[in-house]
């Protein structure tokens, strides 16, 4: 299973902004495992328009979600599941201001099935992000 980690970064004013960062395997032969990639970070609106997803991954991975604030210091360790999600929603919001467009991206994100949200990363890991990325705004964003 992949591990995905959601970290807390303080701002200015008592806001905060979350990173998504994904873990690399630890390869055969190494003593430690590589360090985690950043997939994405939310701030401002889109993290406040996609607060209830973000709530819900919380839920779905044993995390009370009023544990989210500006002093934790500690990570959030996500399943693959919930990190597949979280990093389309990342990924695909981070660019956007218009408030609509990002609750109607972040609602269909939520209501992907597993093998869905699983494709659309595979196409935005591998090599296609920008297309793939635009392929889903203009999918989710009506």
């Amino acid at each position: 299973m992949q591990e995905f980690q959601l970290r807390v970064l303080p701002l200015s004013n008592n806001d905060f902004a979350l990173e998504l960062y994904q873990c690399a395997y630890k390869q055969a032969g190494q003593k430690k495992r590589p360090p985690a990639q950043r997939i994405g970070q939310l701030k401002g609106q889109p993290l406040i328009r996609a607060r209830q997803a973000i709530y819900q991954c919380l839920k779905d991975n044993n995390y009370d979600p009023q544990t989210l604030s500006y002093r934790r210091q500690k990570p959030y360790v996500l399943n693959e599941q919930s990190g597949v999600s979280m990093a389309l929603l990342f990924q695909t919001l981070e660019p956007l201001s218009n408030p609509e467009r990002i609750s109607s991206i972040a609602d269909g994100i939520t209501a992907m099935s597993n093998e869905e949200a699983h494709y659309w990363f595979a196409m935005v890991s591998n090599g296609k992000r920008r297309p793939a990325l635009k392929a889903m705004r203009v999918l989710l964003g009506n």
